[in-house]
């Protein structure tokens, strides 16, 4: 890819930014209306059910869900949504909802070039969701299931960045240059992209955190530490661990080797859930 050309993307993709218009296809409607019911805090089972019937792909996954052996460790079949939806809790529910509508966006090109990097990313976020969820698991002042989200969503703007380079041949052709810009772009991408979508302000601003905060050591860990040590632990667990001293947001979640072996089981068991109910 020619100089002139990085140029002209990079200047697309700034003006995208500054004007706010970056955005990915909006969330269907059954998800929509699950994120609704779920702001009144009188929801009922019933009520939940009844929106999700609408998709019937919803309701097989939240079926498969169900039944994994993460959330199933007694192994007694459920066939009834109802159960399914009280196995699995309202925020469980909504996160299958919105995984199964981002794995539809990760799989909506038609680009060939695309498909395979694409995937790539599919499956990191299900590591990413899983890891980030199993971390939280062991902290009283992080939100699983927002970490959760914050997981699932970390690659959303590298599939913005992607799907902006089709118009560049060239571009998707140059591997450095490419990954360049996923690495130092996708971070501003991603919160611009999450917060169009609604989600919480927390979980944006997790997208973007550099891992540089050196007020750790002084307060609570929270989205932002679980999501970059996740990051961490995915990446490279055991470089993760010879770093001297540790880096900050492990020591915020406080995971040690000692620990890790127990925390990658419980990993391995949820991606798994979340393979076999979102794909890959």
């Amino acid at each position: 890819m020619s100089a002139d050309e990085q140029v002209q993307f990079l200047q697309e993709l700034a003006q995208d930014l500054n004007s706010r218009e970056i955005a990915l296809p909006s969330f269907p409607d059954v998800v929509v209306k699950i994120r609704s019911a779920l702001e009144d805090p009188q929801c009922s089972s019933d009520r939940l059910a009844e929106v999700a019937r609408t998709d019937p792909v919803l309701v097989s996954r939240l079926l498969v869900a169900a039944n994994s052996a993460f959330h199933n460790r007694a192994g007694i079949k459920i066939v009834d949504l109802d159960l399914a939806i009280s196995r699995l809790g309202f925020e469980t529910v909504r996160n299958t909802a919105i995984a199964l509508a981002v794995e539809q966006i990760f799989n909506a090109s038609q680009h060939v070039e695309l498909r395979e990097r694409l995937s790539a990313l599919w499956d990191r976020s299900i590591a990413m969701s899983s890891m980030c969820f199993v971390i939280a698991s062991k902290l009283s002042t992080v939100n699983t299931d927002n970490a959760f989200l914050c997981g699932l969503l970390n690659e959303v703007g590298k599939l913005y960045i992607l799907t902006r380079a089709r118009n560049y041949p060239q571009f998707l052709g140059d591997s450095d240059s490419l990954e360049t810009v996923l690495r130092d772009w996708h971070p501003r991408v991603g919160r611009s992209i999450v917060e169009a979508w609604g989600f919480d302000p927390e979980i944006a601003s997790s997208l973007d955190y550099d891992g540089s905060d050196t007020g750790i050591a002084q307060r609570d860990a929270n989205l932002s530490d679980v999501t970059w040590a996740a990051r961490l632990l995915i990446d490279d667990a055991d470089a993760a661990f010879a770093q001297d001293p540790p880096h900050p947001s492990l020591c915020a979640v406080n995971i040690d080797p000692a620990g890790f072996d127990k925390l990658h089981e419980a990993f391995e068991l949820y991606r798994q859930s979340m393979r076999s109910s979102v794909g890959k």
